[in-house]
């Protein structure tokens, strides 16, 4: 098992954009790539999917063998699995390039700041990984409480596991 580290980063972007899943780096490795904040010990790894719905991810990482998935972690705005150890977790984006929400929980709107991404890709131990703005991560830090966070706990807000589905 390897550690969460930038080459870590590196293999999970590349490996989800190779299965046809572009993400974006967000959180807290997005803060210390951008020079944000300082570099630090990571719990995981955040990520954004920008789509108008889950169905496409969800079909694609029932095929990835190395990807298990965390139905704990199953909501309509998140989905979240572990590679190599690491818990990685996704964030979905709607809506056009222009007015990007995420519906947190399904009722509670969040409006990212447009653009949403940094302007060029990022080199990560020689893969080039795209990363949302510094304003987004600023503002989304700012703004996580009203997100509703708490939320998780709740039974209701799970969605039904993929492995499930088949």
């Amino acid at each position: 098992m390897m550690e969460n580290t930038r080459e870590k980063v590196a293999i999970v972007a590349t490996a989800l954009r190779q299965a046809g899943i572009v993400c974006h780096l967000f959180g807290g490795w997005a803060e210390e790539i951008l020079g944000v904040r300082a570099p630090s010990t990571h719990g995981d790894i955040d990520l954004l999917y920008c789509g108008e719905d889950f169905h496409v991810f969800d079909r694609v990482l029932r095929e990835l063998l190395d990807f298990q998935e965390m139905p704990q972690k199953r909501f309509r705005h998140k989905r979240a699995f572990r590679f190599l150890g690491t818990v990685c977790e996704l964030t979905l984006v709607q809506g056009p390039e222009e007015r990007p929400t995420t519906m947190f929980w399904g009722d509670v709107p969040y409006a990212w700041e447009s653009p949403l991404l940094h302007g060029p890709l990022v080199e990560i131990c020689g893969e080039l990984i795209s990363v949302v703005s510094a304003a987004n991560l600023g503002r989304y830090r700012e703004n996580h409480k009203a997100t509703q966070p708490h939320r998780w706990r709740e039974p209701q807000a799970l969605e039904p596991y993929a492995r499930a589905l088949r």
